[in-house]
């Protein structure tokens, strides 16, 4: 009995152990049917993705509209630099001035240098003027109207990374600037205050510097900057080779008279230099003569009577030291 009981019980076992093989089959079964609806609903939505891609390749132009868009969200700064020659620099300077504060621009630098050779003239120089980045190709169109342009070249910088990073860096400095002064407030002693204060300023005077650099790159790619030089047409070097017979009496005419001037002025200019140092001379020279006339020199201010009468009286007292016993020249006679 005991023996049955134990075969029985095994079967008992194997019997439910089948049962629950099949409940299992029948669940992989149930997987199985989901994984295939799952694939079927994947096949179907693979069938709508070239749909999508249909659509999207449609909007093409669309596509092409946000490029342009990127592009012409790009930092640019743009320099240029032309030589024109004109036929009056001031009323050419004058012109490019005046066309870029209407534009909204500015002039921030200009110069101008006058050139002189046998009585000719010209001006040479430039001007810079800085306008907003979309007026920048007509000012070169109005420019390039006023003479002969003889060189034109214009230079491109992409800075947007360079703004992004200022941005960047900006963000981090501000954010560890709050958290300082959060810290600053929850300080309990004076040497924790003075050490966040020290890094509290320092952090602000990096920030103030990042600001300037980042102010002055979006100056920059807002107002682009041409610089334009102007020279009028120099005399031919031939044109002022004139023979001397050749040339006409008015100019021979009209060039003596400038020499005769530039003569006169010249010599009127050495007086007056002179004048000075000629007053200084003089007051010795004429101190001296009268102490001259106040002495009684020998020879020097006596008048000729005078100078006999004295001779006279020389030659009595050599008469009188020689004695009677002098011979004479009338006795030897």
């Amino acid at each position: 009995m005991a023996t049955r009981r134990r075969v029985l019980a095994v079967v008992a076992l194997l019997l439910l152990a089948g049962c629950a093989g099949m409940g299992g089959g029948g669940d992989a079964g149930g997987a199985r049917e989901g994984g295939d609806g799952a694939q079927m609903a994947g096949s179907d939505g693979g069938s709508s993705q070239p749909e999508a891609a249909d659509a999207g390749a449609s909007s093409g132009d669309g596509g092409a509209v946000q490029v342009g868009d990127a592009a012409a969200d790009r930092a640019i700064v743009r320099n240029g630099r032309m030589v024109v020659e004109v036929e009056n620099y001031s009323t050419t300077a004058d012109a490019i001035a005046a066309r870029a504060r209407a534009s909204g621009g500015y002039v921030s630098d200009s110069n101008r240098r006058l050139h002189r050779d046998d009585g000719e003239t010209w001006y040479t120089g430039y001007i810079v003027v800085r306008v907003p980045s979309e007026e920048y190709g007509p000012m070169q169109s109005m420019v390039d109207e006023q003479g002969t342009v003889r060189s034109e070249e214009t230079t491109t910088k992409d800075v947007t990374d360079q703004l992004v990073d200022l941005e960047a860096r900006l963000t981090n400095l501000r954010e560890r600037r709050d958290r300082l002064r959060t810290f600053y407030e929850r300080a309990n002693s004076t040497a924790e205050l003075l050490r966040i204060e020290e890094e509290l300023s320092s952090v602000q005077r990096d920030i103030e510097r990042l600001e300037a650099q980042k102010r002055s790159l979006e100056q920059r790619v807002a107002y682009s900057t041409l610089r334009v030089e102007m020279h009028e047409p120099a005399p031919e070097p031939g044109a002022q080779q004139v023979p001397y017979h050749e040339r006409s009496l008015v100019s021979a005419f009209l060039s003596s008279v400038t020499d005769v001037y530039v003569f006169t002025r010249g010599l009127l200019v050495t007086v007056a230099s002179l004048a000075p140092w000629l007053a200084v001379l003089a007051v010795p020279v004429v101190g001296g003569r009268r102490l001259l006339r106040g002495r009684s020199l020998p020879l020097v201010g006596r008048s000729r009577s005078e100078s006999t009468a004295a001779d006279s009286d020389g030659d009595d007292r050599q008469d009188a030291a020689d004695g009677p016993d002098a011979e004479s020249p009338d006795d030897d006679a």
